[in-house]
């Protein structure tokens, strides 16, 4: 019998990662996939469902869920539809997911900020330094502008935005393409400041674009935030090319998202479906990404 289940999504940033790390803005926004938590009851302890408890960052967080929530002799069960390791946020919705599950069957009371932290003490579990935009994007469930320490507020829109993302290919691990730009941080601090100050300046120059409705200067926020991934050597021949063939097929704009070294790319259409249906014929796995218009 299912004792609680809960669902979080995915995200992708539109904008700002890396930067985000050291204090400076980013624009992210949810994905229709996700993962879904389920509890049952049975067993002893807290089992994860088709595996052999081990030594594994999901194993820790089970414990570290269940002490903190009482919750004992359950078995967990992680499903769900959101690609893995290429930056679009699953060990957040993991956490996420595990957060609400937990807290619901221990059925306790707890304000938003206290689950949002709970889940953002997992996250770091998996990645390490964790700046807090992914989880915060899978809790808010819609579009933020999210500062490093704060909750993200809402980008407000006047009109539905629709981007594709594509899962172009393998990606190393976000921990050690962030301690990567931490080492190039402490060698050239002056220079780093400097990308970073103009990462942020084009996420607040694109939020206020989306909350204009004016796509083309988001999108040429896209390009410029990319080509500065692609000085912090984070970009790779693949994402550039993908980027490329995105703006060929009339995208506004196309940039690696999450923390590059592979993984996906995300490009703002007029009409995303039909390019997502091109990709997915050709044997690439793309979607769509909707955000609402503000009712």
């Amino acid at each position: 019998m299912s004792l609680a289940k809960a669902f979080a999504p995915g995200k992708v940033i539109l904008l700002g990662e890396h930067a985000v790390v050291y204090g400076f803005p980013a624009l992210a926004g949810p994905l229709e996939q996700g993962v879904t938590v389920t509890l049952e009851k049975g067993g002893s302890g807290i089992s994860l469902k088709g595996t052999q408890e081990g030594p594994s960052p999901i194993a820790h967080a089970l414990r570290k869920c269940a002490q903190a929530f009482h919750v004992s002799n359950v078995e967990v069960e992680i499903t769900g539809d959101l690609p893995q390791s290429v930056g679009l946020g699953s060990s957040a919705a993991v956490s996420v997911a595990l957060v609400r599950a937990f807290s619901a069957a221990g059925q306790i009371s707890m304000r938003p900020q206290g689950l949002l932290e709970r889940a953002l003490e997992l996250e770091r579990d998996f990645h390490g330094s964790a700046s807090g935009v992914d989880h915060n994007v899978s809790f808010e469930r819609q579009l933020i502008r999210f500062v490093k320490g704060r909750r993200g507020q809402p980008v407000i829109l006047p009109r539905q935005v629709e981007a594709v993302v594509w899962v172009v290919e393998p990606r190393g691990s976000t921990r050690e393409r962030v301690a990567e730009i931490k080492r190039k941080q402490e060698l050239d601090p002056e220079r780093s400041q400097r990308q970073f100050e103009l990462i942020g300046a084009l996420v607040d120059e694109a939020v206020e674009a989306l909350e204009k409705g004016d796509l083309r200067v988001v999108g040429k926020a896209m390009d410029q935030n990319h080509k500065l991934l692609q000085e912090l050597g984070l970009s790779t021949p693949g994402l550039d090319d993908a980027c490329a063939r995105l703006r060929s097929m009339g995208a506004f704009g196309a940039k690696l998202t999450g923390a590059g070294g592979g993984g996906a790319v995300v490009a703002l259409f007029e009409d995303a479906d039909p390019v997502v249906s091109t990709l997915v014929a050709e044997g690439h796995r793309a979607f769509v990404a909707r955000w609402e218009a503000a009712q």
